[in-house]
């Protein structure tokens, strides 16, 4: 018998689903991140973050979306923004029953690429991942 892939422990397509939408609700809710997302089409954002999050968590959902440093290039996103993205992030992985090692490898994985979102020149803020 294998172990279960993260994808499973954090409850499989609908935990990821729930995860997500968890997820978003925290960073629209965030004054300093919801005008990122003015225009944006929602559904289909929250669709490929269900991709992202299942493919970077060993699940069956391959990302099909743009690579990030593309989706995210010119739209002044900082170190100090990635980092409060990330901080809902694992605010909301500690929400769910997952152990805290789980709740570190799936940020550590997801926050993985977060050096192709903000710009490297500007770290007002910092950024810590991981």
């Amino acid at each position: 018998m294998t172990a279960e892939s993260l994808y499973e422990r954090a409850g499989g397509e609908e935990g990821i689903t729930r995860l997500v939408g968890n997820f978003y609700e925290r960073v629209l809710a965030d004054p300093d991140l919801a005008p990122f997302f003015a225009g944006v089409p929602m559904e289909k954002l929250l669709r490929m973050q269900v991709e992202f999050f299942s493919s970077a968590l060993d699940g069956p959902l391959a990302y099909s979306g743009r690579p990030l440093a593309h989706v995210h290039q010119g739209r002044g996103i900082t170190k100090r923004h990635l980092r409060r993205f990330t901080e809902h992030l694992l605010a909301t992985l500690e929400t769910l029953n997952l152990s805290r090692g789980d709740v570190q490898r799936i940020y550590s994985r997801i926050a993985l690429d977060a050096d192709e979102v903000a710009p490297d020149g500007d770290d007002r803020g910092g950024c810590e991942v991981g």
